[in-house]
Formats: structure tokens, C-alpha cells, sequence
């Protein structure tokens, strides 16, 4: 493994990984930075191409796991090493990889999560986690939904990241899409007469989940098959987007087990 000294925080490819810390930067280029060796370790696992590997002066001990990877490796100063990453203590290891095309991805399967203008990094973390332990590897995300290659996005979902199959746009022409391929769309409303635990689920089900202050736009709410509620018999208005989402998922599987019994 050769690694190539960067001395400079004026450099080209210095700038260029600085860029990414912006949605405009990950966009432009196509890639996003990672910070960590295990974040690394799971990207690699999961199949994604890694365009570079950065470390800090401090952090040359952690290529050790890489040393068979023909990938360009920089070392750079520990404090332009600092400059890259958002965190309060470096991990002294970053990655630049590339985002996944997602007119690559094979059809949706299974469950589906689409959502509406969610704007908090961790709850799209979060969701991301709970997907994937669901067994939810398909998500739309619509207009004004934050970027799911944001940093505290990456962090927060731990590495579900590199496993879930994001796709990214209008709900309205997603909604249109998967009623085509026989799905069956699902909004929760505290208004709705039916209990998430009384609907029966089917296997080309879609949840359709809105906004943390706002919950769902109209004009995506009216395009659901049907809505339904999670009871709460506390004083409590609302959960938390990213509850929800769990609580659904999660008796979709409980639903799924229970008709193989």
C-alpha cells in the first residue's frame, strides 16, 4: 500500500473532500466522506466503491485491515485531518466514497417507508436502523427531506446507510409507481377510525410517514389507500417520527411471524 503524503490544506483534493461536508459538494461530486474504521469496514461490506482513503498522521496504524486494497491512501496533518470531519475527537481515519446510483437498484420488495419532508438527521438515522432490522431495505425520500449523506444521517443509522436502497424525489410519482406494482399505501393520522394493530397488513405494503412539526402535506396524504392510528392513552399529541416508524415495522413482522405459526 503506497500512501501519499498531503502536506498542504490548500491542496486540490483537500478542497475537494472539504466540499462534501455540503449537500451541494456530496451532489456535485457523487460521493460523501466517512469518518471511522468501522463506518469503513461496513461500506465495504455492503459493496460500496471507495474512491479514496484519508488518514491522519495518528491514524496510520488503522490501515492495517487495508493493507491488500490497491484504493489511494493519503496521510494528512492532524489538523487539516480535523478540518474534514465533524466530529469533536477525529477518528483519524475518513473515506470518500461513492454514491450508489440509484437507477441501479432492482424493483421495491416487501415493505416500503416513504417520507414526507423529514428534516432531522437523527430520525433518519434512526429510521434507517429500524428499517433494516425490520427487514426494510427500500425508502423513499421526498422533496425537503434531509440528505441521507449528511454526516449525522451516516452516523446515526450506524451503517444501515450502506444496506438500504434510497431512492430520492417527487412522493406523488413514487405513490403512483408503487400502486402500479400492487402496492398498498399507508398514512398514519391521529384521525383515522382504525388501529395500526387492526389492519392487516399485506406484503406489498407502503408507510407513509410526514414530517416532524408538520406530519403529512395534503397533497401526499390524500394519495393513501388508507390511514390508520397508533393509540396512545397517555396525554401525549404525537411520537417521535422515528417511534412510529418502529411500531409499524414492527407489527408488520410480529403480523408476518404469526401466519407462519
Amino acid at each position: 500500500m503506497k500512501i501519499q503524503r498531503i502536506t498542504s490544506a490548500r491542496n486540490e483534493k483537500v478542497k475537494r473532500w472539504r466540499k462534501l461536508s455540503t449537500r451541494k459538494g456530496r451532489e456535485e461530486h457523487g460521493c460523501l466522506l466517512i469518518e471511522g474504521e468501522k463506518l469503513l469496514q461496513e461500506a465495504i461490506r455492503a459493496g460500496w466503491s471507495i474512491r479514496s482513503i484519508l488518514v491522519s498522521e495518528e491514524g496510520t496504524p488503522l490501515l492495517k485491515p487495508f493493507a491488500g486494497s490497491d484504493v489511494p491512501v493519503y496521510s494528512l496533518y492532524a489538523s487539516t485531518f480535523a478540518q474534514l470531519v465533524d466530529t469533536q475527537s477525529p477518528q483519524g481515519i475518513a473515506a470518500e466514497l461513492a454514491i450508489p446510483d440509484e437507477r441501479d437498484f432492482p424493483a421495491p420488495e416487501g415493505v416500503v417507508l416513504l417520507l414526507d419532508a423529514l428534516q432531522d438527521p437523527g430520525n433518519l438515522g434512526s429510521i434507517l436502523r429500524t428499517a433494516e432490522a425490520a427487514g426494510v431495505k427500500d425508502l423513499w425520500l421526498g422533496d425537503g427531506t434531509v440528505d441521507p449523506h449528511n454526516p449525522k444521517v451516516v452516523r446515526s443509522a450506524m451503517g444501515s446507510l450502506f444496506r438500504s436502497r434510497i431512492r430520492r424525489g417527487s412522493l406523488k410519482e413514487a405513490i403512483g409507481e408503487l400502486k402500479r406494482r400492487g402496492y398498498q399505501v399507508l398514512a398514519t393520522s391521529p384521525r383515522a377510525e382504525k388501529a395500526h394493530f387492526d389492519m392487516v397488513y399485506p406484503e406489498k405494503t407502503a408507510f407513509l410517514l410526514g414530517n416532524e412539526g408538520n406530519g403529512l402535506s395534503h397533497a401526499v396524504e390524500v394519495l393513501a389507500d388508507e390511514q390508520i392510528r397508533i393509540p396512545m392513552p397517555g396525554e401525549v399529541e404525537s411520537l417521535n417520527v422515528s417511534v412510529t416508524a418502529g411500531i409499524l415495522l414492527f407489527e408488520r413482522v410480529r403480523q408476518k411471524r404469526a401466519a407462519f405459526r
